[in-house]
């Protein structure tokens, strides 16, 4: 010890190296009898107390053995390896590194891997959907309004109009390639935006203002969807696109009377094309119908007038064979057959040239003027029978 706080034999200056003499305080705290100070506490009783625990406690009761440090290194090296346990989520996967280098995926559960700093683990979260807004930023709580953002909404169209667009994109990271997102990506939100930003001003460049307002805004939303998924799989990004939903398509508002009268225009026009449509459908078969009931007509009197002709002829035919075998019967019937069809339709008066019967006076019975043109009907009948 480089000192004692024993009373030795020395005089007044001995006891220690400020001397405990008589008339001072023994030390610097004042120890003398005329000091009235407490005693301070003696530092080295209490290490070599605290040495004395340690080796009992120790094997071998020895602290500055071989053996001891042996264990508390081990001790040490135990809990530090079990600090490399850890536990993946269901929606999570788990990326584990060693010396920063990476070495595998892990799925959920408990699991391990060397811990820091010679292993790592990271744990991306594949099941959550994420949204970025591109034209617009929503804002906080259902009462708040959107605000726009030019910068990103105004976009030139193939026609050489500028038409004010919003878009939303939701991805999320892909599950069998959550390493490329957690190593190759920087910036994730940043990248997926200027790359969906690019691929709409791509896609509405090759189109007209009026398609875009009207009827190819789920053909936009499908082909910005595929571009965005094509550059990131180049890049090695680990995202899969969910979702291209377009929020608000318009014109600027400047111009914005303008569009929706010719978009009115453009509806009356698609309105009346589609009654012509709907007049044409119903009056076109029955004009065929009727044409083809005139055709049908035409075709009827064609097969009845030629087997008409075609009888008559044989008729003919028959009536001049007769005609050779007996000429005067054939005259004759022929005569009589042909006055019967010019008087059977006509008023006919006969008189009996006889004067009666057994009588020779022509004139007899007949009177001297008879208006024939009154007989007809009954009256022509009872004035023949007078006249007979």
């Amino acid at each position: 010890m480089p000192w004692s706080n024993q009373s030795g034999g020395g005089g007044s200056g001995g006891g220690g190296p400020w001397g405990r003499g008589s008339g001072n305080g023994g030390g610097p705290w004042g120890t003398g009898n005329g000091g009235g100070g407490k005693t301070p506490p003696d530092l080295e009783d209490l290490l070599r107390r605290g040495q004395d625990r340690l080796r009992g406690v120790m094997p071998g009761g020895s602290f500055g053995g071989g053996r001891g440090i042996v264990v508390i290194g081990v001790a040490a090296v135990a809990i530090w390896l079990f600090t490399g346990f850890y536990t993946v989520a269901p929606n999570q996967v788990g990326i584990e590194t060693i010396f920063g280098r990476y070495v595998g995926s892990k799925g959920e559960g408990l699991r391990y891997n060397l811990p820091y700093p010679i292993g790592g683990v990271v744990k991306p979260n594949v099941g959550q959907v994420n949204s970025i807004q591109i034209g617009y930023r929503s804002g906080v709580g259902s009462q708040a309004r959107a605000r726009d953002v030019p910068e990103e909404s105004l976009m030139l169209t193939g026609d050489e109009n500028i038409v004010d667009l919003d878009f939303e994109v939701q991805w999320r990271v892909n599950p069998l390639k959550a390493s490329d997102y957690v190593f190759n990506l920087q910036n994730p939100e940043g990248t997926i935006k200027a790359i969906s930003e690019s691929a709409m001003r791509e896609v509405i460049g090759r189109r007209n203002i009026q398609a875009i307002l009207t009827n190819e805004q789920s053909s936009i939303a499908q082909e910005v969807k595929e571009i965005v998924q094509s550059a990131l799989d180049e890049y090695g990004a680990g995202v899969r696109i969910e979702v291209v939903q377009l929020v608000s398509v318009t014109p600027p508002p400047e111009v914005r009377p303008s569009f929706i009268d010719v978009n009115a225009a453009q509806q009356d026009a698609e309105r009346l094309q589609n009654e012509a449509k709907t007049y044409a459908s119903r009056e076109v078969p029955q004009a065929r119908g009727r044409a083809a009931q005139v055709v049908q007509a035409a075709e009827a009197y064609r097969t009845q007038a030629t087997a008409d002709a075609t009888g008559q002829a044989a008729r003919f035919q028959q009536v001049y064979e007769s005609y050779k075998n007996a000429p005067a019967v054939s005259r004759e019937r022929i005569y009589l057959e042909t006055m019967e069809k010019v008087f059977g339709s006509v008023n006919k008066v006969i008189i009996d040239q006889s004067g009666g019967p057994g009588g020779t006076n022509a004139a007899a019975g007949v009177l001297p003027v008879l208006p024939l043109t009154e007989f007809g009907g009954r009256g022509g009948q009872q004035a023949g029978g007078a006249a007979r």
